[in-house]
């Protein structure tokens, strides 16, 4: 497994890649320390399950820095499936679709993969992202407001408005 830190506007962030693509991605630290602390936990589940040549998210420096700017970018980077269950994974590729701009409540994500009375569940598999931006699980919103967020709702706020998405 890789693994970086990056800077942007925004702050600090973490990423790690395996030959299958992005394993984790984190939101943005103020320091250089903090990413690095974020990082920590993902480390070493990460290299027992998911060894093997590792495949350099090329453009994703970019496209993050740019991303902080307010900018549209695609942000459709690959994805290590193998650390997700089923559902999980059905879910967050779902919401790895969603397009910059837009928001889906928690019950369509539902709906959409089969589990129509399953919001809670989808919140759940939305809270197991480990590649925050790249499936974009801020734009999963609750029916009537703009529902939970790991990283804080400050934080959600803030990735919702550089994408012009005020709730």
């Amino acid at each position: 497994m890789e693994k970086m830190v990056i800077e942007t506007r925004a702050g600090y962030i973490g990423l790690g890649w395996t030959g299958a693509g992005l394993s984790f991605l984190n939101l943005p630290e103020p320091t250089l320390y903090e990413a690095e602390m974020e990082m920590k936990p993902y480390l070493g589940a990460i290299e027992k399950e998911a060894p093997g040549q590792c495949l350099s998210p090329d453009g994703l420096e970019r496209a993050l820095k740019l991303y902080f700017e307010g900018k549209p970018v695609d942000l459709s980077f690959p994805v290590d499936w193998s650390l997700y269950t089923d559902f999980q994974k059905r879910v967050l590729q779902r919401v790895y679709s969603i397009p910059w701009g837009e928001v889906l409540s928690y019950g369509q994500v539902g709906m959409e993969v089969g589990s129509p009375r399953g919001a809670r569940a989808v919140g759940g598999a939305v809270g197991s992202n480990r590649v925050v931006l790249v499936v974009p699980c801020h734009r999963v919103v609750a029916h009537n407001g703009i529902g939970g967020f790991g990283g804080g709702l400050e934080r959600k706020r803030m990735l919702l408005g550089l994408e012009g998405i005020n709730i």
